[in-house]
C-alpha cells in the first residue's frame, strides 16, 4: 500500500508537482529529503541539490517539452503530431527510419506522434539527456546497437513499444498492412536482420501473411514473432520446432508453409 501522508504533506506534494511537473512519488521523496519544506525541495530540484543529481536534466527537459506544445492552453501536458514532427525534423532524425521508434520508446510516447509531459521528462532524465543534441546522440547510439546481442533486452523494449505506436488509438490489434511496415523497419538493417543467406525469413513471413493470414495482429502474435525470429536465427533449419510447442497457431502455420512451399517439403540441411 502507498504510504500514508498527513493533509499538510499531501498539500506539499501537490504544490511541488505543480511547480516542477515531476510525478507524485518523486515529489514525496524530494520533500522527505528536505524536511517537507516546499521551497527547499523546489530549490533543490531547480538548483541540482546533492540528492537530486538528475534535477538539472528535469528542468531543461521540462523547458524543452514546453517549447514544442501545439496548444499550451488546451493541452498543457501534451505535444501532438505537429510538435512531435517538428522536434524530430530539427534533430534531423529520418522520419521513415527506425529512429522515431527509438525516440518514442525512450520518452514513453502513448501513441505515435503524441508525447506526454511526465514520461517525456522522466525518460530523458533516465537517459541523462535534456536537449535536442543529446536526444539525437541517444537515438544514433541506440540505432548503432540494435543488432548487437548485448543490446537484446533494449531492442525487445523498443520492439514491444512499437506495437503501442502501431496500434490505432482505442484498438487492441494492429492492422496487418501497418504491422508489415513496422516489421520491415524492425527486422532489417540497421536493426535485427531477420534473414540468412539461405532463408529470407522476413520476406517469407510477409508473403505468408499477405496471402494466407490477412488478419490483424494482436499483442501476443506481435511479441511471439520476435521470439520466433530469434529462434530461427539461432537455427534456421527449424529443427527445434514441434507441433506440441506453445507457439501461436499462425506461427505453426508459417512453419508448415516454409517447410512445404519454400523448402520443397523437407527440412533444410544446414550441415
Amino acid at each position: 500500500m502507498p504510504p500514508a501522508y498527513t493533509t499538510a504533506q499531501k498539500a506539499s506534494i501537490q504544490t511541488l508537482v505543480g511547480m516542477t511537473g515531476m510525478d507524485r512519488t518523486t515529489a514525496a521523496k524530494l520533500l522527505k529529503q528536505n524536511g517537507w519544506n516546499d521551497n527547499a525541495a523546489a530549490n533543490a530540484f531547480f538548483g541540482g541539490g546533492a540528492n537530486t543529481a538528475s534535477s538539472p536534466h528535469k528542468a531543461a527537459a521540462t523547458k524543452l517539452f514546453d517549447s514544442y506544445r501545439d496548444d499550451p492552453k488546451e493541452y498543457p501536458d501534451e505535444i501532438h503530431i505537429d510538435g512531435t514532427m517538428q522536434m524530430l525534423q530539427e534533430m534531423d532524425i529520418d522520419l521513415e527510419g527506425v529512429g522515431p521508434l527509438i525516440f518514442s520508446e525512450a520518452v514513453g510516447a502513448p501513441v505515435f506522434g503524441k508525447l506526454e509531459r511526465t514520461p517525456f521528462v522522466d525518460g530523458l532524465c533516465a537517459a541523462g539527456v535534456s536537449d535536442l543534441s543529446g536526444i539525437r546522440k541517444l537515438v544514433e547510439e541506440r540505432t548503432s546497437r540494435l543488432a548487437e546481442p548485448s543490446f537484446k533486452s533494449e531492442f525487445k523494449n523498443i520492439y514491444k513499444h512499437s506495437f503501442v505506436l502501431a496500434r490505432p488509438e482505442g484498438q487492441k490489434a494492429v492492422p496487418l498492412d501497418v504491422a508489415i511496415v513496422f516489421w520491415r523497419l524492425l527486422f532489417n538493417e540497421p536493426s535485427l536482420q531477420w534473414s540468412t543467406t539461405q532463408s529470407p525469413f522476413l520476406e517469407w513471413w510477409i508473403e505468408f501473411l499477405e496471402n494466407r493470414w490477412k488478419r490483424s495482429v494482436n499483442k501476443d502474435m506481435w511479441d511471439q514473432t520476435l521470439a520466433f525470429a530469434h529462434k530461427t536465427l539461432e537455427d534456421e533449419s527449424l529443427g527445434w520446432w514441434s507441433e506440441d510447442s506453445a507457439w501461436p497457431g499462425v506461427i505453426d502455420e508459417f512453419v508448415e508453409y516454409v517447410q512445404t512451399e519454400q523448402r520443397g517439403g523437407s527440412d533444410m540441411d544446414t550441415a
